[in-house]
Protein backbone atom coordinates (compact mmCIF):
# COMPACT_ATOMS: atom_id res chain seq x y z
CA UNK A 1 0.00 0.00 0.00
CA UNK A 2 2.71 1.97 0.97
CA UNK A 3 4.56 1.60 -2.53
CA UNK A 4 1.28 2.97 -4.13
CA UNK A 5 1.65 6.32 -2.12
CA UNK A 6 5.11 6.61 -3.07
CA UNK A 7 4.12 5.95 -6.54
CA UNK A 8 1.57 8.61 -6.72
CA UNK A 9 3.70 11.07 -4.65
CA UNK A 10 6.39 10.57 -7.44
CA UNK A 11 4.34 11.06 -10.15
CA UNK A 12 2.56 14.33 -8.95
CA UNK A 13 6.23 15.80 -8.30
CA UNK A 14 7.49 14.96 -11.68
CA UNK A 15 4.02 16.14 -13.18
CA UNK A 16 3.78 19.39 -15.65
CA UNK A 17 1.72 21.13 -13.15
CA UNK A 18 3.68 19.64 -10.00
CA UNK A 19 5.65 21.57 -7.56
CA UNK A 20 8.93 20.98 -9.37
CA UNK A 21 7.21 24.07 -11.92
CA UNK A 22 5.47 27.62 -11.94
CA UNK A 23 2.52 26.04 -12.71
CA UNK A 24 2.10 25.17 -9.41
CA UNK A 25 3.82 27.92 -7.32
CA UNK A 26 2.33 30.71 -9.15
CA UNK A 27 -1.01 30.14 -8.34
CA UNK A 28 -0.11 29.23 -4.93
CA UNK A 29 1.09 32.50 -4.48
CA UNK A 30 -2.06 34.05 -6.18
CA UNK A 31 -3.72 32.64 -2.98
CA UNK A 32 -2.79 35.77 -1.71
CA UNK A 33 -4.98 37.70 -3.53
CA UNK A 34 -8.18 35.63 -2.30
CA UNK A 35 -6.88 35.78 1.57
CA UNK A 36 -6.01 39.37 1.22
CA UNK A 37 -10.27 39.43 -0.06
CA UNK A 38 -11.36 37.55 2.74
CA UNK A 39 -9.45 39.19 5.29
CA UNK A 40 -10.96 42.55 3.73
CA UNK A 41 -14.38 41.51 5.00
CA UNK A 42 -13.56 41.98 8.25
CA UNK A 43 -13.34 45.59 7.43
CA UNK A 44 -16.20 48.78 7.22
CA UNK A 45 -17.67 49.57 3.48
CA UNK A 46 -15.96 52.61 3.57
CA UNK A 47 -12.54 51.76 3.08
CA UNK A 48 -13.37 49.45 0.34
CA UNK A 49 -12.25 51.12 -3.08
CA UNK A 50 -15.24 51.14 -5.20
CA UNK A 51 -12.41 51.38 -8.83
CA UNK A 52 -10.43 48.77 -7.62
CA UNK A 53 -13.25 46.66 -6.75
CA UNK A 54 -15.91 47.59 -9.69
CA UNK A 55 -12.95 46.52 -12.25
CA UNK A 56 -12.55 42.88 -10.92
CA UNK A 57 -16.00 42.22 -10.75
CA UNK A 58 -15.67 42.40 -14.69
CA UNK A 59 -13.08 39.34 -14.71
CA UNK A 60 -15.72 36.72 -15.19
CA UNK A 61 -17.62 38.44 -17.58
CA UNK A 62 -14.46 39.41 -19.44
CA UNK A 63 -13.24 35.45 -19.38
CA UNK A 64 -16.38 34.20 -21.09
CA UNK A 65 -17.09 36.73 -23.61
CA UNK A 66 -13.50 36.24 -24.86
CA UNK A 67 -14.08 32.67 -25.39
CA UNK A 68 -16.70 34.00 -27.95
CA UNK A 69 -14.55 36.23 -30.04
CA UNK A 70 -15.99 39.31 -29.03
CA UNK A 71 -12.53 41.15 -29.55
CA UNK A 72 -13.78 44.80 -29.28
CA UNK A 73 -15.98 44.09 -26.49
CA UNK A 74 -12.92 42.49 -24.56
CA UNK A 75 -10.47 45.26 -25.38
CA UNK A 76 -12.81 47.99 -24.36
CA UNK A 77 -13.73 45.91 -21.02
CA UNK A 78 -9.96 45.48 -20.74
CA UNK A 79 -9.07 49.46 -21.09
CA UNK A 80 -11.90 50.35 -18.40
CA UNK A 81 -10.94 47.66 -16.22
CA UNK A 82 -8.83 48.39 -12.75
CA UNK A 83 -4.78 46.49 -13.23
CA UNK A 84 -6.09 43.76 -10.93
CA UNK A 85 -9.41 43.18 -13.56
CA UNK A 86 -6.90 42.80 -16.42
CA UNK A 87 -4.36 40.29 -14.32
CA UNK A 88 -7.27 37.97 -13.67
CA UNK A 89 -9.02 38.05 -16.39
CA UNK A 90 -5.59 37.45 -18.10
CA UNK A 91 -5.16 34.35 -15.99
CA UNK A 92 -8.25 32.93 -15.78
CA UNK A 93 -8.07 32.80 -19.50
CA UNK A 94 -4.38 31.15 -19.24
CA UNK A 95 -5.45 29.03 -16.68
CA UNK A 96 -7.97 27.38 -19.55
CA UNK A 97 -6.02 27.65 -22.61
CA UNK A 98 -2.60 26.64 -21.11
CA UNK A 99 -1.88 22.44 -22.10
CA UNK A 100 -2.05 20.84 -19.27
CA UNK A 101 -4.80 23.33 -18.14
CA UNK A 102 -3.84 24.46 -14.54
CA UNK A 103 -7.31 24.01 -12.95
CA UNK A 104 -5.10 25.54 -9.60
CA UNK A 105 -4.53 28.80 -11.40
CA UNK A 106 -8.37 28.85 -12.57
CA UNK A 107 -9.53 28.29 -9.40
CA UNK A 108 -7.54 30.77 -7.57
CA UNK A 109 -8.83 33.36 -10.11
CA UNK A 110 -12.24 32.49 -9.86
CA UNK A 111 -12.14 31.99 -5.95
CA UNK A 112 -10.94 36.20 -6.03
CA UNK A 113 -13.46 36.85 -8.46
CA UNK A 114 -15.99 35.59 -6.36
CA UNK A 115 -14.25 37.33 -3.18
CA UNK A 116 -14.23 40.48 -5.45
CA UNK A 117 -18.26 40.36 -6.07
CA UNK A 118 -18.95 40.41 -2.69
CA UNK A 119 -16.69 43.40 -1.79
CA UNK A 120 -18.39 45.14 -4.72
CA UNK A 121 -21.74 44.39 -3.19
CA UNK A 122 -20.76 45.61 0.11
CA UNK A 123 -19.56 49.25 -1.84
CA UNK A 124 -22.54 49.49 -3.52
CA UNK A 125 -24.21 49.08 -0.65
CA UNK A 126 -22.29 51.01 1.69
CA UNK A 127 -22.70 54.71 -0.61
CA UNK A 128 -26.46 54.09 -0.62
Amino acid sequence: MQAVYMASFKAFLNSPVGPKTTHFWGPVANWGFVIAGLVDMQKPPEMISGNMTAGLTLNLITYFFSTFKFGLFITILFLINAAMCVYSGLFMRFAWMVQPRNYLLLACHASNETVQLYQFSRWAKGQG
